[in-house]
């Protein structure tokens, strides 16, 4: 049978996986801890935080269908969020999220819709890739000790597209538009209270300001959590600020958002920084994905549409549908 390994455990990895599943025997590779990608959730004691994606939407027909069964086990929920705007520190609007326009989280927990995906899948964990080459036989990948992680006779990248380009091997017919998007950086600032917190929103989008987004996390469906914020930089803040000491953005970014929430937050009884060095981009022009079938090296994830949870879902769609067709009756792909 066919084997394609895939750099990234995020949705656009696992999606394209289990859509391959009966055509190929895959093998998953993520350098991180756990599977996610930017929709991760981390925890400190009584605390947890989605300090990556906030919540999804689902425009298109395909992505409604595929999170259909996932909102009827509970895995993913409708998270209808009392909601306000923030322009510096003055609230200018508020409203309630509803079924009209659904806003979506994993449950309990962001990476609950990531680590069901992966439950039946060969998902290598804490593996960084260092180099993929071509030995004649297939596509070698390599560890960064110089371990042999296998050959295969496909390889796609779903990492963000910096780190998948520096990895891609150059004869990928689309390497260089893996350099074109431009994807921005964000910091997450991770808060945890012993009391609730004296506000009367869940979730803020903030303008004229450091930081775009707050959110009370524990106010989504399903967490049975201590009281927690989440809030995000902007990304033209982090990009400005990208090597700044950590201890420095936290100080600053706990300054905007007690200033932003009327609330002094210093008092928190947990706080941490996490940066996200490629956490969003707007919205792309070109193809949802990038397959090379004569070198059998192939790329998807949102950053070919937008930085957008659906998009790494559209992005992975797509490519399997092509790959699905190469697959159908060669069984290979012949170099």
């Amino acid at each position: 049978m066919t084997r394609i390994a895939i750099a990234g455990a995020g949705l656009a990895g696992l999606a394209l996986a289990r859509a391959l599943a009966d055509r190929a025997e895959i093998t998953l590779f993520e350098k991180a801890r756990g599977v996610g990608g930017r929709m991760a959730t981390r925890y400190a004691d009584s605390w947890q935080f989605d300090h990556g994606a906030q919540f999804f939407t689902a425009q298109s027909e395909a992505f409604q269908a595929f999170l259909a069964p996932l909102i009827e086990r509970g895995t993913v929920a409708r998270w209808d969020a009392r909601f306000a705007e923030f322009v510096g520190g003055e609230q200018t609007a508020e409203w309630q999220w509803d079924g009209e326009r659904p806003h979506y989280v994993g449950a309990p927990k962001m990476n609950a819709l990531a680590k069901y995906l992966a439950a039946d899948l060969d998902v290598r964990l804490g593996t960084r890739i260092a180099t993929v080459e071509w030995d004649g036989d297939g596509w070698a990948l390599n560890a960064e000790d110089g371990a042999r992680l296998g050959r295969f006779d496909w390889f796609v990248s779903t990492a963000p597209a910096p780190q998948g380009r520096a990895l891609m091997p150059s004869v990928f017919a689309h390497r260089d538009a893996m350099g074109a998007p431009d994807m921005r950086a964000c910091y997450a600032l991770m808060m945890g209270f012993e009391d609730p917190l004296p506000v009367d929103w869940d979730a803020a989008h903030v303008g004229d300001a450091d930081i775009s987004w707050m959110s009370v996390n524990s106010s989504k469906p399903g967490r049975d959590t201590a009281p927690s914020l989440l809030v995000h930089s902007t990304n033209a803040w982090a990009e400005a600020h990208l090597e700044d000491d950590p201890d420095t953005v936290t100080a600053h970014l706990l300054a905007e958002a007690s200033r932003i929430s009327g609330h002094d937050l210093a008092g928190a009884a947990h706080i941490a920084l996490h940066r996200w060095r490629y956490a969003n981009l707007p919205r792309q022009e070109g193809s949802e994905a990038l397959l090379d079938p004569d070198e059998r090296l192939a790329a998807c994830g949102d950053w070919c549409i937008h930085g957008r949870v659906e998009a790494a879902f559209t992005s992975a769609t797509a490519l399997a549908e092509r790959m699905r067709a190469l697959l159908q009756d060669i069984g290979v792909s012949h170099r």
